[in-house]
């Protein structure tokens, strides 16, 4: 076997599992959902004022969505990964063939990976049956965009909870270590970027401007957040399809505040959280 082979065996595991058929389910009613409300009920600010639903409209409304539900999503997929089968013994019957440890890990990821990008594919599919109806002006290409970064968002999270689920044995704990990093990013990340700061400064935000260091700092850090990543990644890149304005003033700003960066950010929380889980993985003694 080889990391191919993990990688197909945990896809194909999930199938029998209909843990697939039920994620794919709940993603379509969510995309479906979500795409009725931003058009129908709590439209963007700018659409209330202008009465037109633009693809780049609703996807600045989905984004606060999606960003919240994709990270559950690939948490829920990936946190047994590793911590499983080394719960349930199956982790040594697997390393008993011609596996490496390697192999597993990077196995894992793209396994559990697939699992998550099948599911969003088809229901980020019903979403634009139903994003195209209800948007007075829809764009095919911005709304494609929009989903493969998701899916990148989608890895980002799957990466980072295979990586914890490289450190421990109790699929409980990996579960709260990677529930728990995903409530740091989503409440607690700016408040932490922002204390930093103040501690910076003296314990005071007084004297702090638009411009100064502590000011370009506290920028820099906030878009290590791989959920403001996402976001900027997606809206910036989505408004310059679009021949944005907004987007046009953006590519003058500091090179962490360009489009591009929220993508080297995604990468990073990729490889990153992989790289430390294998190595945790390949240390540990089983």
């Amino acid at each position: 076997m080889s990391w191919q082979a993990v990688a197909e065996k945990d896809f194909r595991d999930a199938i029998r599992s209909r843990l697939l058929v039920v994620l794919t389910a709940l993603f379509a009613l969510f995309a479906a959902g979500a795409a009725y409300v931003v058009t129908e009920i709590d439209p963007p600010q700018q659409a209330q004022f202008t009465g037109e639903v633009t693809t780049v409209l609703l996807i600045v409304g989905l984004v606060q969505a999606t960003a919240v539900f994709i990270p559950i999503v690939a948490i829920a997929v990936a946190y047994r990964a590793l911590a499983g089968e080394r719960e349930s013994g199956s982790l040594k019957l697997l390393l008993s063939l011609p596996n490496s440890r390697r192999d597993i890990v990077f196995g894992k990821f793209l396994g559990r990976s697939g699992v998550v990008a099948a599911a969003l594919l088809v229901g980020f599919s019903i979403g634009l049956v139903v994003t195209a109806a209800l948007a007075d002006a829809f764009s095919p290409l911005e709304y494609l965009t929009f989903v493969f970064i998701s899916l990148l968002f989608a890895f980002v999270f799957v990466a980072i909870t295979v990586g914890i689920s490289a450190f421990t044995a109790s699929t409980s704990r990996a579960a709260y270590a990677a529930f728990g990093l995903f409530a740091v990013f989503q409440f607690l990340w700016s408040l932490l970027a922002r204390g930093l700061v103040y501690v910076l400064n003296g314990f005071s935000f007084e004297g702090i401007e638009e411009g100064d260091v502590l000011f370009q700092l506290f920028q820099f850090l906030s878009i290590l957040d791989p959920t403001s990543a996402y976001s900027q990644a997606t809206v910036w890149v989505v408004r310059r399809i679009a021949d944005s304005e907004e987007a046009q003033s953006a590519a003058d700003a500091a090179f962490y505040l360009q489009d591009w960066f929220g993508f080297v950010i995604l990468a990073v929380w990729i490889a990153v959280p992989l790289a430390v889980g294998y190595l945790r993985f390949e240390a540990v003694d089983l």
